[in-house]
């Protein structure tokens, strides 16, 4: 039984290398049917064909192999009916022209293409010499912020979860958001899951799926994901396997930070916040602060002290935070033990 249930899972987690492919039919204008096949794809057109009795026969408009058909036509899938583009939820036919399809599955991960190098990109290499470096490589255009088929939706989700603009908070549909965007390859989107089911925001708390998301996060490889694990054992009091992640989240923590897939903006804040929040607990109850973090701390010493001050400068105001001051004030005495 052992054999046989191991043997599962590796069939299970294998690439299904095959095509993904658009039919049309003249008897269902202006709708298309995007699935898989590990076959031809004519042959498979023909096996449909003959299956939905249809007075006309499907044929084929667009294929492209993939490395996993199966995980880029779930890509595709979503993204079509994120658009609004879906029939049913349970069908692989589809509203939408055939350039927004064709469109979506040049998106989708792990394309192989045969034509490595087109002949307009061989000539161009052999008008480009390659010199020398010298002062002109130094000039450079600005790189473009790079945008994702999940951008829209992510950003959405985060509207919805802030309550940002002309949007209502609303925890629930942030939630079918950012899964949504997860599940187009949104990295970002594990940790707020994760977060949401760590607080119980907008669904039921459940420290355990909240694990369950932060792990998947972080082998996809979303560095934070380590961080949040880290910080949900810290609060469960297990000291081993918070360590474990704090090494893991430094180890894998690219050297140039921040990276809006791998390691966001936002998260590097919550990142320096709750390094503020654990260094609060060391200073005013006495509580062990993680060693391994005080690497951490002198690469990010001013962010961490700018972050301490402004905390200082609002809990000022309010006669109501006269702890959280003093606090926040033998904080800065112990960063200043750091600054050399």
């Amino acid at each position: 039984m052992i054999l046989l249930a191991t043997y599962y899972e590796i069939e299970k987690n294998m690439k299904e290398l095959g095509y993904l492919y658009v039919l049309a039919n003249s008897a269902m204008p202006n709708m298309v049917k995007v699935g898989k096949t590990t076959r031809s794809t004519a042959e498979r057109a023909e096996e449909l064909s003959k299956a939905t009795g249809l007075p006309t026969p499907f044929i084929v408009v667009y294929e492209q192999l993939f490395e996993d058909c199966g995980a880029a036509e779930s890509f595709v899938h979503v993204y079509l009916e994120a658009k609004g583009y879906r029939v049913a939820n349970n069908r692989e036919f589809f509203n939408a022209p055939v350039s927004i399809v064709v469109k979506a599955i040049s998106l989708a991960p792990n394309p192989i293409d045969d034509e490595l190098l087109t002949p307009e990109l061989a000539e161009d290499n052999d008008l480009l010499e390659h010199n020398e470096p010298d002062e002109l490589d130094d000039l450079c255009l600005n790189e473009p912020k790079p945008t994702y088929p999940w951008s829209g939706i992510f950003e959405e989700a985060e509207a919805h979860y802030y309550g940002h603009g002309d949007y209502i908070q609303d925890y629930a549909e942030a939630m079918r958001l950012f899964k949504q965007a997860a599940k187009l390859g949104a990295l970002p989107a594990y940790g707020r899951i994760g977060n949401m089911y760590k607080n119980g925001e907008g669904v039921r708390e459940d420290k355990n799926k909240a694990l369950a998301f932060y792990k998947e996060g972080a082998k996809k490889g979303n560095v934070y994901c380590y961080w949040a694990m880290a910080m949900l054992f810290i609060d469960e009091g297990n000291k081993n396997n918070s360590e474990k992640c704090f090494s893991l989240f430094l180890k894998n923590k690219p050297e140039k930070v921040p990276d809006e897939q791998y390691f966001t903006s936002d998260e590097l804040r919550n990142v320096l916040h709750e390094c503020i929040r654990l260094l609060y607990r060391k200073v005013v109850f006495s509580i062990e602060f993680p060693s391994i973090l005080n690497s951490f701390i002198i690469d990010n010493l001013p962010a961490i002290t700018k972050g301490t001050k402004e905390s200082l400068a609002y809990y000022l105001n309010d006669n109501n935070f006269s702890e959280l001051v003093e606090g926040h004030k033998l904080i800065l005495q112990y960063l200043n033990s750091f600054d050399t």
